[in-house]
């Protein structure tokens, strides 16, 4: 009997001690993931769109989260720029997986500003902006365009003289 409760003893004391040796482990890899994402990124600035879907899977799979799905989805979107669908409907299903996972997703933290356009180069047809042309601290406004010297022929010109004023109010008088 006494061998018996020293033996339950020590089951306890071990399943009690476990959750403090797990507590040490990480559930995920993010130094990988980590790593993963930066090779992925680099190798998105140097237009090897398969090398870095490839990188950021392996982000994924060590570590899933927003940033690494936004990644691959962002990777899928330029590689579909060059028409292939099936690229472009893979960007589609990981941009909807990044909100799933975080609501709250800002993808403007996560550009990659290798791969957007250089400032000074030419932007996209259409897509020029003053601020995306101007060299920076050079953006200027345009002045505003001058008023028609004269005026439409169905409005009564404006006269010279003032505009009378209406009269104050007269005191009340006192109860």
């Amino acid at each position: 009997m006494r061998k018996m409760m020293a033996g339950a003893l020590v089951v306890m004391m071990l399943a009690c001690a476990f959750p403090a040796f797990a507590a040490d482990e990480e559930l995920f890899d993010t130094k990988a993931a980590a790593s993963s994402i930066e090779k992925g990124k680099k190798l998105l600035s140097q237009k090897k769109y398969d090398a870095a879907i490839e990188a950021f899977e392996d982000a994924i799979s060590a570590a899933p989260d927003a940033e690494s799905y936004y990644l691959l989805g962002y990777a899928y979107y330029i590689k579909g720029k060059a028409g292939d669908e099936a690229s472009r409907q893979k960007a589609r299903e990981y941009f909807e997986e990044v909100y799933n996972i975080n609501p709250n997703f800002s993808p403007s933290k996560f550009r990659v500003p290798e791969v957007m356009a250089a400032p000074g180069s030419q932007p996209a047809a259409g897509s020029a902006t003053p601020a995306s042309i101007a060299p920076a601290g050079k953006l200027e406004i345009p002045p505003a365009a001058p008023a028609p010297a004269t005026a439409p022929a169905s409005q009564p010109a404006p006269s010279a003289e003032p505009v009378p004023q209406p009269a104050p109010p007269a005191e009340q008088p006192k109860q």
